[in-house]
């Protein structure tokens, strides 16, 4: 009978102090949580991190299972500060032209911040041990290039082909990085790309060549730009063109042979109407005349900006001079 008033005894104050610990665990108390501290919203490539603070001991108010929760982890919470907000943006140049980037930051000014992170796992903040933040960023040396398309090969079908330039995006690419390593680095190129059968206007994404990496702690703006490549389809046509001589002399008369010759273009096919033989000039130069040549080279002096020339046949004509 005695043994069984014990084992009951022990029953009703096992629970009794269970439901005393739930009751005390519940209860929101101060606790100080150590948490990491990630910075956002500045350019790494532009800058190097001199110094930072990784970490930060907070005051927090929470429950004893969220406090027991959170000193059993592995690793403390982060808190995510973002160095483009307006309440950090405060920073002082220093050192003149190549410069440190100096950012303290009061923990008072992110409050806010703060609060936003810790109130999404259940844990209120009250306040910080440290007074502020620091991130101190090394302006890294840079130099900027125009994107070189040397490497990019377009192969167009058949009756198709380039009408005007390509156009990239970004225009200009820059490279951060120690200035005697950038003073070694002529060109930002992209990789070789062969785009083939291509018959229509369109943007392709070509990555850059970063061989450059490998000379040095170097970064770039982009690792690739946009190319436009603007495309129609085009017709042969032949047109027949009389021949000039620049800078004739008036005094004497030329007879040429032949007088006139045949030039063969591609015209975009939605512009054939306004493409007519007198908006060319072929033309030869009277000073090779004068140097005693017996055949004189023609060059198109004169054609529409919205036509490529493929041939001119012939190339040379014989002349007379005429006293």
């Amino acid at each position: 009978m005695r043994g069984r008033q014990v084992r009951s005894f022990l029953v009703v104050l096992g629970i009794t102090a269970l439901v005393w610990l739930a009751m005390a665990m519940s209860e929101s108390r101060e606790y100080n949580l150590p948490v990491k501290v990630r910075f956002s919203g500045y350019d790494a490539k532009r800058y190097a991190v001199a110094r930072i603070d990784t970490s930060l001991t907070l005051k927090v108010e929470a429950t004893g299972f969220n406090a027991m929760f959170y000193s059993l982890r592995r690793e403390p919470p982060t808190v995510q500060l973002d160095m483009n907000s307006e309440l950090v943006y405060r920073y002082v140049r220093r050192r003149g032209e190549v410069t440190d980037l100096y950012r303290s930051v009061a923990v008072n000014d992110l409050s806010s911040q703060i609060s936003t992170q810790l109130d999404a796992i259940g844990i209120h903040y009250v306040g910080s041990a440290k007074d502020s933040l620091q991130l101190v960023l090394n302006e890294r040396a840079s130099r900027t290039y125009i994107p070189d398309l040397g490497d990019l090969r377009i192969n167009f079908s058949d009756g198709y082909g380039l009408y005007g330039e390509p156009q990239v995006t970004p225009g200009t690419v820059t490279l951060y990085g120690p200035r005697d390593v950038l003073d070694t680095i002529e060109r930002v190129c992209v990789k070789p790309v062969v785009l083939n059968k291509v018959l229509q206007s369109g943007t392709f994404v070509v990555s850059l060549d970063a061989s450059w990496r490998q000379v040095g702690d170097v970064y770039s703006s982009v690792d690739a730009v946009s190319v436009y490549i603007p495309v129609k389809r085009f017709i042969e046509r032949r047109f027949t063109v009389p021949v000039t001589v620049d800078d004739a002399d008036s005094t004497h008369a030329l007879r040429l042979y032949p007088d006139h010759v045949e030039i063969d273009v591609w015209v975009a096919q939605d512009e054939l109407a306004s493409v007519s033989a007198d908006r060319f000039t072929v033309s030869a130069s009277y000073d090779d005349i004068l140097s005693g040549l017996q055949r004189l080279k023609l060059r198109v002096s004169r054609f529409p900006r919205n036509v490529r020339i493929r041939s001119v046949n012939p190339k040379e004509i014989e002349y007379v001079i005429i006293k």
